[in-house]
């Protein structure tokens, strides 16, 4: 890898007399997620590579390549646009026809003139938008650019003109994503909307009126497409149906009806290849090991040009577990990086990524194997720590796929090893659009494999927290969110009881009154259930008499990282700015600890010390004194 990364070295953080000692085991991954590349000739005539990166920095940058002399400059963002968490990463970029760069990020739409190499304009117009998403980029013929946002579907003009930006309001009283965007020969603006119910709507900058395309009757699950056609008209699709607009106006037509697509300059995040004006192409682009492809159609051949920068990493762990072999393995996302780390030699590894994986959502480790679930097609993984690594690839695959299901659980957030050694168990969060998700129960030894739905357990819910009772039957916690556009159907987080041998819902309850999520569950060695609810609320439940028992309020910690019982059956938490041990007959809580830097995710604990992690640095603290 040609990146010239800055590392955190692995650091112990000396305690203080009496304190607890919490170490610095460094950076999960130096990796950077390339997050769209476009191919242009700037306004001195150059032709140009820029790419985009996820890269958890203060200060976002991008990287701009120069085809002819192969110099290539990191150009940081604008000082005051923060881009350190995960959704400010760009989705959606376009070039104008002025050769003009335009991206989001985190909601602050961004111009960018890469003749001079200097940001022109940077503001938020929509003050609740959190992303430009997918191909919501469009440029009118008077040279007005428009794009739209999420969460709250709005549309954004910009004059490059005046380098002012408006906020023209919401499109759709309920959709959340303006995914696609095309402008006809008039000046009219078309947006598709989406993901829980598709819709079209268009909107006449003179006026400033929006206008829905599509009956509500003939709306439907999905998202609506539109695109521009060289003919100066909009086609697009809605509703199992195709339209073709101008002015306006929308015509029902058959697909062989449209016209020919015209060329835009828009750039979804995964873009990685472009053609220039001579009919040089852009190829391919690796951000990761730090070079691009440019081929000449003329001679046949491909030049690679290589290149550097400075970076720190992707966006962090999203799950920690003990493997079956007494390694740490954790997955980050943003890119999805497979890490290892060894306890006894202090090593951490990373693996690489993973086939078709956007990250292991949550893992566990059943017998020799470690389970994992993934984003965003809902696969359950088995890996074999005793093979190599060789990301889901070849004739071997480690690891490999056991069963998916991308629509009831596309995004799982957790991952049970039943203790019987045979079954293993997922849920999470339903595909893009819907609400509710289901739960997978997998035999191992048998490769059966049955879903319960979301009907069948919480209906409009997605269970988000997995546990095991003494008894054998499960303790299940759900969140109300419907993430990726999903209309939500309820209000309040539900604790449940599942029988696993029926299973059947046996017992549910509200266990913290005007929460939204149950997101973290414990059992403790005496049987009782410890929970993390939305706003800080920490409960504990008595499976035996069905009751909560006990509540504290947690908030001033800040976020909930986790839950995680000891080999002998004590329970540890771990919120932003706490580690706590929960005892008692009660479990009530006794904090021991502030962690350095805020913690993310709890990890297991290995030995005599609780890991964790902090963005994207593997943590540990040390519990000898319990």
């Amino acid at each position: 890898m040609r990146v010239v990364a800055i590392l955190l070295l692995a650091l112990a953080v000396l305690p203080a007399a009496g304190a607890r000692e919490f170490v610095d085991h460094g950076l999960g991954s130096q990796a950077v997620e390339s997050r769209g590349v476009a191919a242009l000739r700037d306004s001195r005539g150059r032709d140009l590579v820029i790419g985009l990166s996820n890269d958890r920095a203060k200060r976002g940058w991008l990287l701009q390549t120069d085809i002819d002399t192969g110099e290539t400059k990191q150009v940081l963002f604008p000082e005051d646009v923060d881009a350190s968490f995960a959704l400010a990463a760009p989705f959606a970029s376009y070039v104008s026809t002025r050769g003009r760069f335009y991206t989001g990020i985190g909601g602050v739409l961004m111009e960018y003139e890469p003749a001079t190499e200097t940001w022109l304009y940077h503001g938020r117009p929509d003050p609740k938008a959190q992303i430009f998403a997918d191909y919501a980029f469009a440029e009118t013929p008077d040279g007005r650019i428009y794009t739209g946002t999420y969460p709250d579907c709005h549309l954004i003009g910009y004059d490059p003109a005046t380098r002012q930006a408006v906020d023209h309001g919401q499109l759709d009283p309920k959709e959340q994503y303006v995914r696609f965007m095309a402008t006809d020969s008039a000046g009219w603006v078309y947006c598709g909307i989406g993901n829980a119910r598709g819709n079209i709507v268009a909107f006449n900058p003179a006026t400033g009126e929006p206008r829905q395309m599509i009956a509500e009757a003939q709306r439907t699950d999905g998202s609506g497409w539109v695109f521009p056609s060289t003919n100066g008209k909009v086609y697009g699709t809605c509703g199992g149906k195709n339209w073709r607009m101008f002015e306006g106006v929308a015509e029902m037509i058959e697909p062989k009806e449209r016209g020919p697509v015209k060329p835009t300059g828009v750039i979804g995040w995964k873009n990685l290849t472009g053609t220039y004006p001579d009919g040089r192409e852009l190829t391919d682009y690796s951000i990761g090991d730090g070079w691009l492809e440019i081929r000449d159609p003329k001679t046949g051949q491909t030049r690679r040009l290589t290149f550097t920068y400075q970076a720190t990493g992707g966006m962090g762990f999203t799950s920690l577990t003990a493997g079956p072999d007494g390694m740490i393995y954790g997955s980050m996302c943003h890119p999805m990086r497979f890490v290892r780390y060894d306890p006894t030699t202090a090593k951490l590894t990373d693996l690489g990524s993973v086939k078709e994986v956007g990250n292991f959502c949550a893992m566990a480790a059943q017998g020799k194997l470690l389970v994992a679930s993934s984003y965003s097609t809902g696969i359950l993984h088995l890996y074999d720590p005793a093979q190599p690594f060789t990301g889901g690839e070849g004739e071997q695959p480690n690891p490999r796929e056991v069963a998916r299901w991308p629509k009831e659980i596309c995004r799982p957030r957790t991952c049970l090893a039943y203790p019987d050694g045979e079954h293993v168990v997922m849920s999470g969060y339903a595909t893009y659009g819907l609400a509710g998700g289901g739960m997978a129960i997998v035999n191992l030894r048998t490769s059966q494999a049955e879903l319960l739905t979301h009907e069948q357990l919480i209906p409009g819910q997605a269970t988000v927290a997995l546990r095991v009772l003494p008894d054998g039957n499960l303790v299940g916690g759900t969140d109300v969110a419907a993430p990726g556009g999903g209309h939500e159907q309820a209000t309040e987080g539900v604790l449940y009881l599942l029988d696993f041998k029926q299973r059947q819902v046996i017992f549910r309850m509200v266990p913290a009154p005007g929460a939204r999520y149950v997101r973290y569950l414990e059992v403790a060695g005496n049987g009782l259930v410890c929970g993390l609810a939305a706003g800080g609320t920490y409960f504990v439940f008595d499976p035996r008499t069905r009751t909560i028992i006990h509540r504290e309020d947690w908030s001033e910690y800040g976020q909930e990282a986790g839950l995680v019982a000891a080999p002998g059956g004590t329970v540890y938490a771990l919120m932003e700015r706490a580690l706590l041990r929960l005892s008692g007959p009660e479990l009530a809580s006794q904090k021991l600890a502030t962690p350095p830097t805020p913690a993310t995710y709890i990890g297991p604990i290995v030995g005599d010390r609780l890991y964790y992690a902090a963005g994207s640095n593997l943590w540990s603290c040390g519990l000898r004194q319990d």
